[in-house]
């Protein structure tokens, strides 16, 4: 793992010219896709896209629904978009289609501030909303024998026709 410090002089050395070849000698750097990588992060979010920032960013659902059709509309690689839409990993916008597909990328289920700020309900509102309740459930009771009623109706009707 490397220090913020050492990045940022891998970042000023490469954009002062030298080569990565030089670079990755230097600073013991595996390859140059950790220095593309980096410069990367620079160019977009500056020294802040440097540091080794672990805390995971939570996303709302209609954010990433957004991003994933702007990608397929504009035909975009993964890399333009999380860059137009300053996303440090590309990679996270290809799971993201990845869950849309298998039907894991759902709305969050956590509710908004909005359903708890409402006022208490009166006293004159709850009467009411009993009362369509008991409307609705005695609707539902009724419905339930006439359906019933219509199967029975027609089992007799079947086993007349097998006589």
């Amino acid at each position: 793992m490397f220090s913020k410090e050492i990045k940022i002089k891998v970042v000023l050395d490469y954009l002062s010219g030298k080569s990565y070849t030089s670079i990755t000698r230097k600073y013991g750097i595996k390859g140059s896709a950790t220095i593309y990588h980096w410069v990367r992060l620079f160019k977009e979010f500056g020294v802040e896209g440097l540091t080794n920032n672990y805390s995971k960013t939570f996303y709302d659902y209609s954010f990433k629904i957004k991003i994933i059709t702007w990608r397929v509309d504009h035909r975009a690689s993964y890399p333009v978009t999380a860059k137009r839409y300053k996303i440090r990993n590309p990679t996270t916008i290809w799971q993201w289609e990845r869950d849309l597909e298998s039907g894991r990328l759902k709305p969050n289920d956590r509710r908004s501030g909005k359903m708890t700020d409402k006022k208490p309900r009166t006293a004159e509102e709850l009467k009411h909303l009993e009362e369509e309740n008991r409307r609705l459930k005695i609707r539902v009771a009724y419905l339930e024998k006439l359906h019933a009623l219509t199967q029975k109706k027609k089992n007799s009707q079947i086993k007349k026709k097998h006589k």
